[in-house]
């Protein structure tokens, strides 16, 4: 299961143009969910304040926790539509994201809109979980969104062997 998430080195042919839609489809998402923080930016610059005000901004952990949350759905929709062998690979992935990426990110929003004035350190480990939250998104979300759009034919009700459909 994690070689289908991370696909195959040698790049088979009828993979690519489901990775290639994948990250179009990942990239416009996250266009979306970096677009109000650009927003945000341009104000707090029209306003006098740095480009770099946004990092003592709640609203950067609040998109570190929706990018967590969306490569979750995406981790969970890719391994959906495959056979449940090896289903606890991703049940483990998923575990990983929520315990360092989707929790940090809502402690230090909770920080954030608890805490005043606003301790660097906390301004950075903010700017790092976004960070982190960008690179796990492309990177599993790009792969489980081209694993439901390679399996993504198969209806899943159709499925005698998927746990909820008996």
């Amino acid at each position: 299961m994690i070689k289908d998430l991370f696909g195959n080195a040698n790049g088979d042919s009828d993979k690519q143009p489901h990775r290639k839609a994948a990250m179009y489809a990942i990239l416009g998402d996250l266009l979306f969910i970096i677009l109000p923080l650009v927003v945000i930016s341009i104000v707090d610059v029209s306003v006098g304040r740095s480009v770099f005000a946004i990092i003592q901004s709640p609203e950067l952990s609040f998109g570190s926790a929706v990018l967590f949350g969306q490569t979750i759905i995406k981790v969970v929709s890719g391994f959906a539509h495959t056979k449940p062998s090896g289903a606890e690979e991703p049940v483990f992935i998923i575990a990983l994201i929520i315990v360092f990426g989707l929790v940090p990110s809502l402690v230090v929003l909770a920080l954030l809109l608890s805490v005043n004035p606003i301790p660097y350190g906390l301004q950075l480990a903010q700017a790092w979980i976004f960070i982190l939250g960008v690179i796990v998104f492309l990177l599993f979300g790009v792969n489980g969104h081209a694993l439901s759009l390679r399996h993504g034919s198969r209806q899943l009700d159709n499925h005698a062997d998927l746990p909820w459909s008996k």
